[in-house]
């Protein structure tokens, strides 16, 4: 049975008579000399005093202790409410212990009786965060069966039809047994942070659309200024137009290309991948590229060995490697020497390794390499390493390029090996 702390006095009180009556009528019935009636009349008042005196030590330092748990939690409001976060303790019942200002503030319920109360019934008093609150709760299990620290997003409605984004951190507790002890919710609004990071996307989407179409008018008026200066030539009589018909039919393949390699860039790439042995496409890649080597006086050297099959698309892995070819070929210039090696790196990649004797890049120009419009060749375009980035990226692939000025350049194909073909 439980003793309200208010009935303790009138009971010390009753205990206190009862005792000093019942203990006076047993001394007058007891046949005893008055020094043993003395001595046991100072034995009970001093008995009933240590009594007292015990009892109101235990109420004072009980008194300490709960005037000493208040300041603490006095000063643990003090510093919650001064948090610019949301944060409440609750009970391993889910019920609100603490809470701080901006809690309380962020879903309009400074004037409800919330100690003791769970979301479920505080959501009866915020008609608006109703489901908000609701939403806490399933968020809440959640962290409970993790039985760990866990981390999340939550979002809440505002009026004027946003929301705030909080990254909430939720902390359980248990007792020895296992048992839900208690949870903190502490969650920090990133309303602005989230804003700022669309806006700069925002940004960063509209620069890149702001160069390529620089770059896109920059490319393709060039051979139309050429183009057009032959024909006002033609027309005021001052030349042969059929004379350059190879020249004017260049710069018309020009424009045909940085359109085609535009086209390539823009649409998404296909992902009907089929089963590829690599060693076939760098075959057909090194046959392709042998004429144009031959007329260079550039040797191709093709190493090939036990090639693992991948999940890839033939025809795009084929322009990645012409691509690189191409490149390696126009680093040299003329008399040099290309070495393609197939290399299975490890369970998880093959590589196909292109290293050439060329003029080789340096480390500025080496960063910017994959950059749309950025080329390290004089007449380059500066899309077709875009577009081997971007298809080898949609293999889940990735190339790296080592390269050191007047000694060469390394570049490496890293393709995922099909584990599931034999």
């Amino acid at each position: 049975m439980k003793i309200n702390k208010k009935n303790i006095p009138i009971i010390y009180i009753l205990i206190g008579i009862i005792w000093i009556s019942s203990t006076g009528f047993a001394l007058k019935n007891l046949d005893l000399s008055v020094e043993s009636i003395f001595l046991l009349e100072n034995f009970k008042g001093l008995f009933f005093v240590l009594v007292t005196a015990l009892l109101l030590s235990k109420l004072i330092k009980k008194e300490k202790d709960v005037r000493e748990i208040t300041e603490e939690k006095e000063k643990l409001q003090m510093l919650i409410d001064c948090m610019p976060d949301a944060v409440v303790f609750k009970d391993g019942e889910g019920k609100w212990q603490q809470v701080n200002k901006y809690l309380l503030e962020l879903f309009e319920i400074e004037d409800v009786d919330w100690k003791g109360k769970t979301d479920v019934e505080i959501a009866k008093h915020a008609d608006f965060y109703h489901d908000a609150l609701l939403y806490c709760v399933d968020s809440d299990e959640e962290t409970w069966k993790a039985g760990s620290i866990t981390r999340c997003l939550e979002f809440v409605p505002m009026k004027n039809g946003k929301f705030k984004t909080f990254d909430t951190i939720k902390i359980p507790s248990y007792f020895p047994d296992g048992t839900r002890k208690s949870l903190v919710v502490i969650g920090r609004d990133i309303t602005d942070l989230k804003n700022a990071e669309e806006m700069l996307r925002q940004s960063e989407k509209l620069s890149v659309v702001g160069e390529l179409a620089a770059g896109i008018a920059h490319e393709i008026r060039n051979p139309l200024t050429s183009i057009k200066g032959f024909l006002q030539l033609s027309n005021e009589g001052t030349i042969n137009l059929s004379e350059y018909d190879d020249f004017l039919l260049g710069e018309i393949d020009r424009i045909s290309e940085i359109v085609t390699e535009l086209l390539l860039l823009a649409k998404p790439q296909k992902t009907d991948f089929e089963v590829c042995n690599l060693n076939s496409i760098v075959e057909e890649v090194a046959t392709l590229m042998k004429s144009e080597a031959l007329y260079k006086d550039v040797e191709i050297n093709v190493h090939l060995s036990k090639s693992p099959f991948i999940m890839g698309h033939f025809s795009q892995l084929k322009q990645v490697f012409i691509n690189i070819l191409k490149n390696g070929m126009d680093a040299i210039g003329t008399k040099g020497i290309i070495n393609i090696s197939l290399i299975q790196e490890n369970e998880e990649f093959v590589v196909v390794s292109f290293e050439d004797t060329g003029c080789g890049i340096s480390k500025e120009r080496l960063k910017r390499i994959g950059e749309p419009f950025y080329s390290v060749k004089e007449k380059g375009i500066g899309l077709g390493m875009t577009v081997s980035f971007r298809i080898v990226e949609a293999h889940k692939g990735k190339i790296n390029i080592q390269s050191e000025v007047n000694k060469g350049t390394t570049v490496a194909v890293m393709l995922p090996i099909e584990k599931h073909i034999t």
